[in-house]
Formats: C-alpha cells, structure tokens, sequence
C-alpha cells in the first residue's frame, strides 16, 4: 500500500515540480561547465545497490555559485524523485550510504540488518538531525524503524518542507534545542525527581532479630553484611568526578541524578549498619576486597567508573536476595529485601547511561570485553570473601554464581539492545 501511495505521489511530484527541474537543469547548463546531474551508487533495501540522483553541486570538492544555493534549499535532492518511481527509494527512511560509508562506520555487521530492511529515504529523522556524527546518526535510522507510521512520517515530510523554506541550519537548531530540552526532561531530570522522591521515605525500622537466629549462622551474615556495608558507604568520589568530565550522555541533570544516587547509596549504608548491629555483629574499617575495589576504580577512567558501579549493582541485587531468602522473617530480612529493590532500579539507571553511549561496534565490543571480565573479577571474590557465609546459610556457590552470572548476561543484553534517546 504504502510503495503504491508513494509511486503516485511520485509521478504526480514529477508534474508539478517539472517547471523547477528544467529551470535548474537550465541554470546548470548555462552557468556551469561540466555534468548537470550527479550519479552515485548507494546501498537501498535488502543492501541492494542502485544509483542515486541529484543535481551536481560540487566542482573539484567546492560548492558551485548554483550549488550553494541548490544544496542550502535542498533543491539538489529534487532528482531523487526519480529514484522513488523506480522503486530504489522512498519518500521517508534512512539516509542512503555508500558501501564505503557503510565499511568506515562498521554498520555492516549483522546486528544493524534491519536498518536495510526499508528503503532509503528522501528526507528522514537522520536527514534531518544531520550533522552531529554517525552515532547520532545511526540513532535516529534505527529509531524510524522502530516508530515509523503513517503520522510519524507526515511529521517528517513537514519539517523537511519547513526546513527548505525557512533554511536548513535555523529549523536543525531548532530542532536540536527542543531535542536537547526533551532528553533531559525525560531521562536525567526523571531520574533526579525519582532520587529525590526516595530521599523523603522513612529509614525502615531494623529492631534486634537474635531469636532463632542460631550464632552460627547470625554472626556470618553480619560480617558479610558489615563488607557490604563498607561499599555502599564509599561512592563519594564519582559523584566530584562527574563534575569535571565532558562526554556524551552526561549533563547537568545527570550530575544531579548521580549525586542523589550517591546519597541514596549512603542511606543503604546506614541500614546495613543497622542490620549488623541488630544481628549483634561488629561494624569493620576496612576489608581487602574493599580496599581491591577502591584502589581499582581510582586507577581507571570515569566510564570504568561507572561500569565498576554497575557491576556492584548487580552483586547488590544477586546477594542481598540470596542472604535474604535463607534468613528468618524479620526486619532484617524486609531491609535487604528494601535494598534489593533499590538496586534495581539503580542498575537501570546505570544500564541507561551506557545504552545512550554504545552505538559504535568497536565500543560495544570493548564494553562487552570489559564488562565480562570485572563482572566476573567481582563475583570471584565476593564468592571468596563470603564463603563462611554461604555455608553457615547452605546456599551452594554454584547456585550463587549461577544466579549472578544470569543477572549480569541479562544486564549486558539490556545494555547492548538498540536503544535511541
């Protein structure tokens, strides 16, 4: 339906832009020496290659007298008419590539097929945000595959006509600031207001829970708790970090965001002291994962940083729900289980951030790579230093290590997920 609607408006485009055709197609040919059309092949639907047709703006690599204007007014592109009829091309879809194009940005793997599922377009959301790199770029094609529709690309076909009429550069900023305002609004101002929001609950009331909390098993889960709560107490630093890094993906909502996260992980770190006191354990300074942990992360990057955090979310989640499944019922086991559901929300807001930045395959791959290694660096010894634990509880560690492996594959197909803002 849609290759018939666009074949007669086509052909119906052909008549009434027929006048404009041959006025440049003269102009060309008067005021410019050379070929009137440009012919380039480009990979359509399926990745097969066809021939794409605009007015020739370029001579030696510079913008001709008639070609400034052709391209400023996006009249150069009137020829791809041509293209639509022959069925190489629609009105609205991605922007069409060379194979060149395709082998330099590294979107011929196979997990971007889709975005050869459709034809090219015209004019798309790609052509219209252009300008700010492949990433954003890929965003956008696989974000029109996603939501493409009848009132999806009326919109577009829109702007691209108010775009020529008014100028390219003043709607694309346009379009860019309302972008801009919207992504902080929904993401990063979303995720501050949702921190904030938790900051106001009321600390979960941990009262003494020894009765028929046999020693044995009591006093190891709160040193496995009183090592938890170490971590949860010491992730001041990334929040002064943040300040000073500029990178995709972090604004001043994220900032904000991850400085409320900050705090919310010390509000944990309280209740965890509570729940130690109340198994009568001991509260402890320091303990040699710790310290491994912490002199890790101030030798990496602020990224690392961050997956390091999203790493001991997923530990969070896996075992404040496996201690808390073998303890009797009681406020301990309720603040566990109020931590555990924190986490994970914490794991998403961390899993958004690295979403917004892994377009590119080498990064995917390298996060891939890393995530891999540090998460499975972190379980081997966490699954070390609460060995006394799991045994006191009779939870198997190759249940545990199972459990978490499972959090973490999942939390990487999450992350690895085409994903646009």
């Amino acid at each position: 339906m849609k290759r018939i609607l666009e074949f007669s408006l086509a052909l119906i485009a052909l008549l009434v832009f027929f006048p404009i055709l041959l006025g440049i197609f003269l102009l060309i040919s008067v005021f410019e020496s050379g070929p009137i059309f440009f012919l380039q092949e480009r990979i359509g639907l399926g990745k097969k290659v066809f021939r794409i047709w605009k007015f020739r703006t370029l001579k030696d690599g510079i913008p001709t007298r008639t070609g400034s204007f052709l391209r400023n007014t996006g009249l150069d592109e009137l020829p791809q008419i041509w293209n639509i009829v022959k069925g190489d091309m629609s009105i609205v879809g991605p922007r069409p590539l060379t194979e060149q194009d395709i082998r330099r940005l590294g979107w011929g793997v196979e997990s971007l097929d889709r975005r050869w599922s459709v034809r090219p377009g015209i004019t798309g959301l790609s052509q219209l945000y252009s300008g700010r790199g492949s990433k954003y770029s890929l965003c956008f094609d696989l974000s029109y595959l996603k939501r493409r529709s009848f009132i999806l690309d009326s919109k577009i076909v829109i702007l691209t006509l108010v775009m020529n009429l008014f100028g390219k550069k003043r709607i694309r900023n346009l379009l860019w600031t309302h972008l801009q305002k919207r992504d902080r609004g929904y993401f990063w101002g979303n995720w501050a207001k949702h921190f904030r929001k938790n900051a106001d609950r009321p600390y979960p009331l941990v009262q003494e829970q020894v009765i028929g909390f046999i020693p044995q098993k009591r006093l190891p889960v709160a040193k496995s708790l009183a090592i938890f709560q170490l971590g949860e107490a010491g992730e001041g630093r990334i929040a002064k970090d943040i300040d000073h890094i500029h990178i995709y993906g972090v604004d001043p909502n994220y900032r904000e965001a991850l400085k409320l996260f900050v705090k919310e992980e010390g509000r944990h770190a309280r209740i965890l002291g509570d729940c130690v006191r109340a198994l009568r354990g001991e509260l402890i300074q320091s303990n040699w994962t710790e310290k491994l942990f912490h002199f890790g992360r101030r030798l990496l990057g602020t990224r690392l940083k961050l997956m390091v955090l999203l790493v001991a979310e997923v530990i969070g989640i896996c075992f404040y729900k496996k201690i808390a499944e073998k303890i009797p019922f009681g406020s301990v086991k309720n603040a566990l289980l109020h931590i555990a559901e924190d986490e994970e929300k914490h794991l998403i807001f961390h899993c958004t951030f690295f979403k917004i930045r892994l377009k590119n395959p080498i990064t995917r791959f390298l996060f891939k790579f890393m995530w891999r290694f540090l998460s499975f660096a972190a379980c081997v010894s966490v699954l070390m230093d609460h060995r006394k634990t799991f045994k006191a509880l009779e939870i198997p560690i190759k249940e545990c290590y199972l459990q978490f492996k499972n959090i973490s594959r999942n939390t990487e197909r999450k992350i690895l997920q085409t994903f646009f803002v």
